[in-house]
């Protein structure tokens, strides 16, 4: 049986959730609301405008669309960045469900609806389409004010649960940061481990949830609001012009996978491709991560020190299939990774340790190499570090089970191929010498602390 974190209060009453946008709707003989508020009650209507819109019938939320005052910069400009933010996660969902109901909007609204895009896209930074970071982080908290699709309680855990995955990575964030700003990093990486062991088991956990039909429907998932996640295309080449919400523009997940210290090509390029979803300090943040792990900032140094100066090893290749055994091994001692995962894998047909046939790869296999001699405090330290690999190969086997269950062989969001996509992952290393050498293998044997 999968196991799941503890119902939120949130998940434990989807149904009032539901129900909380009724009176948001101004009265006839209310005045006018000022453009902001007006974009903002249409957006909290939208779940009970969802009905008649997957069933073909348009005209209440063209008509609320219609009515809405023009929304410019000068109402953006006054307003705090966080502010402006919640302005654009407001008109970008609004314009998401126009979108994906293909309406046929009379040339006024839509210019009016295009304004509002522009403006919240200038004034924020960012693309203009909804994306995950504000789907999901800029998404208030607050059951009464979540923004939403549709009334489905599925969707209202998929944006509480992952906000709950994003708000553990930034302790996380927190806590290597103090590691890897530590005068002795070694010393600090075995004071943090027992932090880092509740996060990623929770974070884990949290992501086998997905699995789950009590949480996560998948006709819901599926037919219900991740429609909403499309992107934009060309209407004459149905080609991609702008990408929609996905996991894959998690800045956080991205600069704990640098400070840990992921570094191939693959991963770095898609750093570089979802930049753009993201607010100039986003954009920022992002790419001084990237330069701090690149100068030595990360796990990796800490590897290096016990093992010496590593040679130019691949990150990312199919020669690191013959340590997937022991990191599975790791991960299930660890509790990193759900009981049934191998189960779940053999279901799907899911190929675990077979390199996926559209990925390249990264160079000549690298050679497998003899180990030093590594004294017991290094060998303790070296401990933890393949504590931490199996950590993160729990969370992408967690990923790509839920990707089977959920959407199965349709393609992933962010322009991903999906589930082959997220099995890449496993053959990512961290700290590739640990692993060439044996010692990862020999040391993840006794994990499960």
């Amino acid at each position: 049986m999968t196991p799941t974190p503890t119902p939120t209060p949130a998940e434990a009453t989807p149904a009032a959730a539901a129900t909380s946008t009724a009176t948001a709707t101004p009265s006839a003989d209310a005045p006018p609301a000022a453009a902001l508020d007006a974009w903002r009650v249409l957006s909290l209507d939208l779940p009970r405008l969802h009905a008649d819109l997957a069933a073909g019938r348009p005209d209440a939320f063209a008509a609320r669309l219609a009515a809405l005052p023009p929304l410019t910069g000068a109402d953006l400009d006054a307003l705090a960045d966080d502010l402006a933010r919640l302005a654009a996660l407001d008109v970008l969902m609004v314009e998401a469900v126009a979108r994906r109901h293909r309406l046929d909007l009379p040339p006024r609204t839509a210019a009016a609806v295009a304004d509002a895009v522009g403006a919240v896209a200038r004034r924020c930074g960012i693309p203009p389409i909804l994306s995950y970071p504000l789907y999901i982080r800029v998404n208030p908290t607050d059951m009464a004010a979540i923004r939403r699709f549709t009334p489905l309680a599925a969707e209202f855990r998929f944006i509480r649960m992952h906000r709950l995955i994003e708000d553990v990575f930034d302790r996380l964030i927190a806590g290597l940061d103090r590691v890897l700003d530590a005068p002795d990093r070694a010393a600090a990486l075995a004071a943090a481990m027992p932090g880092l062991r509740a996060d990623f088991r929770l974070v884990n956990r949290t992501m086998a949830a997905f699995r789950s039909p009590a949480r996560i429907d998948r006709h819901a998932f599926v037919d219900g609001f991740r429609p909403y996640f499309e992107p934009v295309l060309d209407p004459a080449t149905g080609r991609t012009v702008l990408e929609g919400p996905s996991g894959l523009q998690s800045p956080t997940y991205r600069i704990i996978a640098m400070q840990i210290g992921y570094r191939d090509r693959v991963m770095d390029g898609w750093t570089d491709r979802i930049a753009a979803c993201h607010d100039p300090a986003t954009r920022a943040r992002l790419a001084a991560a990237r330069a701090a792990r690149d100068a030595g900032r990360s796990l990796t140094a800490v590897c290096d020190a016990v093992l010496g100066p590593a040679p130019d090893l691949p990150h990312l290749h199919p020669a690191y299939a013959a340590d997937i055994p022991a990191l599975l091994g790791a991960a299930l001692a660890g509790g990193y990774v759900s009981p049934d995962i191998v189960a779940t894998f053999a279901h799907f047909a899911l190929p675990l340790g077979e390199w996926p046939a559209e990925a390249p790869a990264d160079g000549e296999a690298p050679p497998r190499m003899a180990a030093p001699p590594v004294a017991p405090v290094g060998r303790a330290t070296l401990a933890d570090l393949a504590e931490i690999e199996a950590m993160l190969f729990g969370m992408h086997l967690e990923h790509a089970a839920v990707a089977a269950v959920q959407i199965g062989a349709v393609r992933g969001t962010g322009g991903t191929s999906g589930v082959e996509f997220l099995l890449l992952a496993t053959f990512r290393r961290a700290f590739p010498r640990l692993w060439l050498s044996g010692l990862g293998a020999n040391l993840a044997g006794g994990l499960g602390g």
